[in-house]
């Protein structure tokens, strides 16, 4: 009895000294998913326990613990776009080797929302560059068209069964006309630096940055501005800021509009009868508009990755894990077997796989951050301003504030 008491006591102690703890820091919706997922978790591996902190404004606070000593997270969940300046401050661990295990079953082309690619470049022109990755994707909102479906129907122009950009315009013309004005078109946030890159990519940009440089006085931008800009200023359709559109969705004062997935469940608990489509075909473009994928994942901070922090990163990459945080807050999973069974079974999932499969990330360098975001979305609000013709000195006076260091 004596010898069995003290064999138990030694596993309790080998037990006890060999327990892991995990800390995660999580913002966003999904807390309470995501503390299932933990829980579960936790009864597959007993001997680690995860400490999961709700924390606003990640990246900011990170620098600040940092820099006073403080508790430092094993895992942060993080926006992509956040990734340039924590790895510029050394803070995150690269997981180029999970990397390489996990992404045959992940969406193609997730990981590159997390790639960070550091060039050395000699008389203006990359010359080498080394690339290592940051984050493990963990799910992703896109963008795409919304629309009253009754209100196009009621007008003679429906767009369930697929549409060009010109044909939204036309049906959008034929909706004002039928409500006498009372309920607008087609609306968006048409100054919005995050509604930019669709139309860049559509008239043939390939690259936002190119040799560590933000050109925007290309010609694929201008004509993409110079389209922007003829289809608003034109009366086709109207520019209206983040509010106003969710506000004049759900009272149907607006009938179609290009927003961000994430207020789908809004919409659904709202009570408004609604559909979405792809982004559409641009035909004076001659391509798709190419909506932004903006994924959220989990980053290691340095020094961090350990055996039990790859089993919980694994884990929540997991089929069964991304179908538990996604299914109800429509947010769309990054593991590609989760996609699949998700998209067959729900149509707004079914849209937003197909705008996936088109989609791009924005470069998630601190450089483009600080720039493109302020640069853009000055230079669209004084284009829109003007009535009768474009002013290309405001390009020429954006190109110079993006150049400058």
């Amino acid at each position: 009895m004596k010898r069995f008491s003290v064999l138990i006591l030694f596993v309790l102690m080998i037990t006890f000294l060999f327990a892991g703890e995990i800390t995660v820091w999580f913002e966003y919706e999904g807390f309470d998913q995501f503390e299932d997922i933990v829980k579960s978790f936790e009864k597959e591996n007993p001997g680690i326990t995860v400490k999961v902190i709700r924390q606003q404004k990640i990246s900011s606070k990170l620098f600040t613990v940092f820099r006073g000593d403080g508790d430092i997270p094993d895992i942060v969940l993080v926006k992509n776009d956040e990734i340039g300046k924590l790895t510029d401050a050394g803070l995150l661990e690269n997981i180029d080797a999970l990397k390489d295990r996990y992404e045959k079953s992940f969406i193609k082309g997730s990981f590159d929302a997390f790639k960070i690619e550091k060039h050395i470049v000699k008389d203006g022109k990359s010359i080498s560059k080394e690339v290592h990755y940051y984050g493990i994707p963990f799910y992703f909102d896109t963008q795409v068209l919304f629309y009253h479906y009754k209100t196009f129907y009621d007008s003679g122009f429906p767009l369930e069964y697929g549409h060009t950009f010109e044909d939204l315009l036309f049906a959008s013309y034929a909706v004002e006309e039928k409500t006498k004005g009372k309920t607008l078109g087609l609306a968006w946030g048409a100054n919005s630096p995050y509604w930019f890159p669709p139309f860049q990519w559509a008239f043939g940009k390939e690259n936002l940055m190119e040799n560590g440089r933000i050109i925007i006085d290309d010609d694929n931008t201008y004509n993409a501005i110079s389209f922007i800009f003829t289809t608003v200023a034109g009366g086709s359709a109207h520019l209206i800021e983040r509010q106003g559109l969710v506000s004049g969705f759900k009272k149907g004062k607006i009938a179609a509009m290009f927003f961000g997935t994430f207020m789908i469940p809004d919409f659904i608990k709202s009570g408004i009868e609604f559909k979405i489509l792809p982004l559409p075909y641009i035909k004076e473009a001659g391509n798709y508009m190419t909506p932004v994928l903006d994924y959220k994942g989990f980053s290691v901070i340095k020094g961090k990755l350990n055996n039990d922090v790859e089993k919980f990163l694994e884990y929540i990459s997991k089929k069964e894990s991304q179908i538990t945080f996604c299914k109800d807050l429509y947010k769309f999973p990054s593991s590609k077997s989760a996609f699949d069974e998700l998209k067959e079974k729900d149509e707004y999932f079914k849209v937003a796989y197909m705008s996936a499969e088109r989609g791009k990330v924005l470069p998630n360098s601190a450089y483009f951050k600080s720039k493109y975001w302020q640069g853009i979305r000055t230079m669209m609000t004084l284009i829109l301003k003007q009535k009768d013709e474009m002013d290309d000195s405001i390009i020429e006076k954006t190109q110079r504030f993006m150049d400058e260091k």
